[in-house]
């Protein structure tokens, strides 16, 4: 059983991306639309290649439901483990309940159905959610201790500069969502790269973990004028192993006073370190925060 946890932590939602080699500049593809009967609303693919990270892997652009009815700028979400938040990669597809009715059954993180009931009745304002796949290397890009730096210089510096160029982003307001590994580098990203991101929802994050620990190098850093921070942790074996770190953390924002009511933190009784407890976390977190 430790064994299978641990292997969630470090590739969670691996796949099939490639890894480039030589790559000479910095790109993203033309939008394609992207057809999967789980996906809910609108979602475009783009293939993104990497010069700092000389990688390339798959992303996923979730546009909100009047995104084509108006020309104004939208919040952008960026969400780690891409490749998974929309639809499920060998996951359970649509059935027919009846002739005209379907129900989406579905392993992953369900947040285009999220945002798209948060939306509608009016709980959050419309988002554009981008969706960032891993790679073989998410060990090492998302945990801030290895190679997270480059990882944080690729989105900020070649991502989203170029999204901002096909889609209408609101500059001044940029978050970012990740469990695990990804809600470490999350945090990271919230803290240290405040100037891009004014959001960061760290689910399940790995602040401690065996032979890293994020905690120490953060409490050496300049503390972030403006960011909006949700932090969930859950209860079952692997969630318990993370806790000291998020303690510690925590402790950190209650000694530096860190503003209440940009701040939202909880342990979720019986939550796991699954994408459904991560799910059920980012509906409550999403309608907080936006």
């Amino acid at each position: 059983m430790k064994k299978t946890l641990f292997f969630i932590f470090i590739s969670f939602v691996t796949n099939y991306d490639i890894i480039g080699q030589n790559i000479s500049e910095s790109t993203i593809s033309n939008a394609e639309t992207f057809k999967n009967e789980q996906i809910t609303g609108d979602v475009f693919k783009h293939v993104f290649s990497s010069k700092i990270l000389n990688n390339t892997r798959e992303i996923f652009v979730w546009v909100p439901p009047d995104y084509n009815s108006n020309k104004k700028k939208y919040p952008l979400l960026i969400v780690h483990d891409g490749g998974g938040v929309f639809y499920s990669r060998g996951g359970f597809g649509a059935r027919n309940k009846s002739k005209s009715q379907k129900v989406i059954n579905k392993n992953g993180w369900n947040l285009d159905e999220t945002v798209t009931e948060l939306i509608s009745s009016n709980k959050m304002e419309p988002i554009i959610m981008v969706g960032v796949s891993n790679t073989k290397n998410r060990g090492f890009e998302y945990v801030p201790t290895r190679n997270g730096i480059n990882y944080a210089k690729a989105l900020t510096e070649e991502l989203i500069p170029a999204i901002k160029k096909q889609y209408r982003i609101k500059t001044n307001d940029i978050g970012t969502l990740g469990a695990s590994a990804g809600g470490l580098i999350s945090l990271y990203l919230g803290w240290e790269f405040n100037k891009t991101f004014k959001k960061a929802v760290c689910l399940s994050p790995g602040i401690i973990y065996r032979d890293q620990d994020y905690y120490k190098e953060l409490i050496k850093t300049k503390i972030p004028k403006k960011l909006r921070l949700a932090v969930v942790n859950g209860t079952d074996n692997f969630d318990s192993n993370l806790q000291l770190g998020v303690d510690k953390f925590t402790g950190y924002l209650e000694e530096i006073n860190f503003s209440s009511k940009n701040y939202l933190y909880w342990i979720e009784k019986n939550g796991t370190h699954s994408a459904k407890s991560w799910s059920k976390q980012s509906k409550i977190i999403l309608e907080w925060m936006y």
